[in-house]
């Protein structure tokens, strides 16, 4: 796999080297945003190590982006970003999470046919020390059909996981994924979106692999509010997870499967200036026979952003 991770890293850069020489005249277009709110998380989790609290918390909520498009036409395009999250909570400080996510996307267009790849690395902190780090490498293939309403996409992910901790260095793996995906655009600033995601998840531990399924559905619809055009955003993600043999080990002797459903809603609210303010929801329902992650969970947070 490293063979491939690097391929994708040389032809990333080969595609800002070849559109840095065709579009020398072309000036970045940069964006920046930043963001702080409270929320209130019913059920504290940590889903990568199975872990849930059983007790809810308030959190200050802070987040920040910042990213550039340095190449934007009909034939290439190149962009690179980084993107910042931290919770801060109340009493259980150990469940502090932060992310530091850093991005680059190349596309090649041919005869109307979009070839990407996207590099990711994500470095997460738990309680205030290093969790776990993810790469990820995402080459994907794009199609606008002729009635300029629908865009198919169809990727192939690989990310690696390497935990920080000597507790849970058994739970490393590589995961393998194929994502179809449609997204549909109405009109007037509305948009529905649906995907299927198929995942190979392999550690070193054989009792936490899995292989599952993923299905997400997604709307994005302007609501007007006196002078100001608000946006409503709404999901729904459902999660299959049927796990290896070796997981009996850990579950009573019961092979372990997982299901969840999760609904997500929120509401952007522009005020003035780049500032706008915002509400969200999100609800989990964990349904499994392990279980440390059989839960419900409801997250709630407001916060106050600006953008440029």
């Amino acid at each position: 796999m490293n063979s491939i991770y690097k391929a994708f890293i040389f032809s990333t850069t080969s595609m800002l080297v070849i559109s840095g020489a065709t579009a020398q005249d072309i000036e970045p277009e940069f964006s920046l945003s930043a963001s702080a709110g409270l929320e209130y998380d019913s059920n504290l989790t940590v889903d990568a190590i199975d872990t849930s609290s059983n007790i809810g918390d308030e959190a200050v909520v802070l987040d920040a982006s910042a990213g550039v498009e340095l190449v934007d036409n009909d034939q290439y395009g190149f962009s690179a970003g980084y993107d910042f999250f931290q919770t801060l909570h109340f009493d259980l400080d150990s469940f502090d999470m932060s992310i530091h996510s850093f991005n680059a996307d190349g596309r090649y267009t041919v005869n109307d046919i979009d070839f990407g790849t996207t590099l990711m690395f994500n470095a997460i902190g738990l309680g205030g020390d290093s969790f776990l780090n993810i790469t990820t490498v995402r080459p994907n293939v794009g199609y606008l059909m002729p009635n300029n309403k629908v865009y198919l996409t169809g990727t192939y992910e690989y990310q690696k996981h390497s935990f920080q901790q000597n507790a849970v260095l058994a739970r490393n793996g590589n995961r393998n994924g194929l994502i179809a995906s449609v997204l549909y655009i109405i009109g007037e600033g509305r948009t529905a979106s649906a995907s299927y995601q198929w995942t190979d998840h392999n550690t070193t531990d054989p009792g936490f692999s899995y292989t599952g399924s993923t299905i997400d559905i997604s709307f994005r619809f302007p609501v007007q509010m006196s002078e100001r055009e608000t946006t409503v955003r709404a999901g729904y993600r459902y999660q299959s997870r049927g796990y290896d043999n070796a997981s009996a080990l850990y579950n009573n002797g019961t092979v372990r499967d997982d299901n969840r459903h999760r609904f997500t809603a929120s509401w952007k609210v522009p005020i003035s200036n780049g500032f706008f303010g915002e509400a969200e929801i999100e609800y989990l329902s964990s349904n499994s026979n392990y279980l440390p992650v059989d839960y419900s969970e409801t997250i709630t947070t407001v916060k106050l952003g600006w953008e440029y």
